[in-house]
């Protein structure tokens, strides 16, 4: 009985000194808390080097993976407005069998996609930081075979004494392809030319669609602008498909 009793009253005072512990002078403290981590979950804040957090370095976790890659299909925050709208998903799938051609595994496949493209309009307003934006990128993405006046004699065409045929002069048989369309080849390839999307987002394709219609000789900015307010109805396409009014 006394052994019972024993354990009873040291139980209670354990109980009544963990009570007063927790009451501390602060009116805003809640004072000290028994095990935290069970109820207060630490939060993982995405593109964090948790290895320095408010100045405090630990070392430990260098090198461990907070950052995960998001899932396929994943849209990202992308500034505001229309820039929001050109990060959205693409809705024209690639040209049939682009899987086997261009390697596309999981790619939607679009019969009509190549086609569609064309009455797409470029949602980058037109400026000369715009053009010179996508010069840069042509360099370094499409120079080597389109070549630097994009008469289809860059260097990889130049030097490989004609295994790769030359694709066609932007200022000849590509002259007037519409910039939708330039924008659909430049996403999924056409013919030799690789798929790009893995490596130029929506923004910098559009981008250099601008700077491929400058190689093309079209008038771009005023020029553009006063042109299209004198075309006749005629040249406007007869339908438009519903779907594929609105830009990227």
């Amino acid at each position: 009985m006394k052994l019972n009793t024993l354990k009873l009253n040291a139980g209670a005072f354990i109980l009544f000194a963990g009570v007063m512990a927790s009451c501390v002078g602060d009116p805003n403290s809640p004072g000290l808390e028994y095990m935290p981590d069970m109820y207060r979950s630490p939060s993982i804040e995405a593109y964090v080097d948790y290895a320095e957090v408010r100045g405090l370095f630990r070392p430990e976790l260098v090198g461990d993976k907070v950052s995960l890659t998001p899932p396929a299909g994943t849209i990202p925050y992308y500034g505001t407005g229309d820039n929001v709208a050109i990060m959205m998903p693409y809705r024209f799938g690639a040209p049939i069998g682009a899987d086997k051609t261009h390697g596309l595994y999981g790619t939607s496949q679009d019969s009509a996609g190549y086609a569609n493209s064309a009455f797409d309009k470029n949602p980058i307003p037109y400026s000369e930081e715009a053009v010179k934006e996508g010069e840069k990128l042509y360099g370094l993405f499409c120079l080597h075979c389109h070549g630097k006046t994009g008469d289809g004699q860059g260097p990889t065409v130049a030097n490989s004494a004609g295994k790769f045929p030359p694709p066609p002069a932007y200022n000849g048989p590509l002259k007037d392809l519409p910039a939708g369309t330039i924008f659909y080849s430049i996403t999924y390839g056409r013919n030799m030319m690789g798929a790009h999307a893995s490596q130029l987002n929506k923004e910098e394709r559009w981008k250099i669609v601008h700077y491929v219609e400058k190689l093309q000789g079209k008038q771009q900015g005023a020029a553009a602008v006063t042109a299209d307010s004198t075309a006749t109805a005629s040249a406007e396409p007869a339908v438009i498909p519903a779907d594929v009014v609105a830009p990227h």
